[in-house]
């Protein structure tokens, strides 16, 4: 492996491997790579995979410009030389994405911004999910769900939203485990994704769901809001939410969260009971 390594770091390898192999046919496999990269990666292991990576591709084009400059010695092809110049200028642009979308992806799209510290309580069969939904909340959920000592039957929610990645997986945890779900207070934006997890869901007294529709807050905005709001869509039709009902939340501006009334969120199958 040391003698590949340097073997290529010296451009002793033909042009076409160097240039098809090595730099186009690795950086397809990073690329991959970097999209089955978890959005809960903790940000100081993206960082250090970002970097791993420019020291990579700082290895990878170092090899193909100087196995370019010997070829166009030795046989004065100047289509490799030019092309391995133009497709490592390409691959240096599509790492810059990969990392740019990774480091958007674990920062995660944050719909609602709060910073209203985690809680997790259980009363009887009944855990209280109140504050900012992150994945820390998924970590502490998980593990009261799986405790063989409690018998969780219903999750209630007062919350003003979070991180939407962390909403899903929370979601997918609640249904796989037929989870009936309620709302006192306030619940919002990523919370109301929650919500809807719920095996039976109901109001109580005083209860507020609020809907908007999705933005961008990281500072790489770089997330397709588009296409995670289409995600969702599928996912509230598979609730049993209306689709007339789906268009008028997504129509509601991020600063303008829609709370619909009770009889509203019956009539559209967000409430059960």
């Amino acid at each position: 492996m040391g003698r590949f390594l340097i073997n290529h770091w010296r451009g002793n390898f033909p042009n076409y491997i160097s240039l098809f192999g090595i730099l186009i046919g690795l950086r397809i496999l990073i690329h991959f790579l970097y999209q089955a990269i978890p959005a809960n990666m903790p940000m100081p292991g993206a960082i250090l995979f970002i970097a791993a990576d420019v020291l990579f591709l700082m290895w990878q084009i170092a090899g193909v410009l100087r196995s370019s400059e010997r070829n166009m010695k030795k046989a004065g092809n100047t289509a490799l030389f030019w092309g391995s110049y133009g497709l490592s200028a390409a691959a240096a642009l599509v790492m810059a994405f990969d990392a740019t979308s990774l480091v958007s992806r674990v920062n995660g799209a944050n719909p609602l911004p709060v910073a209203d510290k985690l809680e997790l309580q259980v009363t009887n069969d009944t855990v209280i999910i109140t504050g900012f939904i992150g994945f820390d909340t998924h970590t502490a959920l998980l593990s009261l769900l799986q405790d063989p000592e409690r018998n969780i039957t219903t999750a209630r929610l007062s919350s003003d939203g979070g991180r939407i990645y962390a909403a899903r997986a929370i979601a997918k945890a609640l249904i796989r485990r037929g989870i009936d779900t309620e709302v006192a207070g306030r619940c919002a934006s990523a919370c109301a994704l929650i919500f809807l997890a719920g095996k039976n869901r109901r109001l109580l007294d005083g209860g507020q769901l609020g809907f908007h529709q999705y933005s961008q807050t990281s500072n790489v905005p770089l997330l397709d809001t588009a296409e995670e709001q289409e995600k969702d869509r599928v996912y509230f039709r598979a609730r049993g939410v209306s689709d007339e009902f789906i268009t008028r939340m997504f129509q509601a501006k991020h600063e303008d969260i829609w709370f619909p009334d009770r009889q509203e969120l019956t009539e559209a199958g967000v409430l059960t009971e």
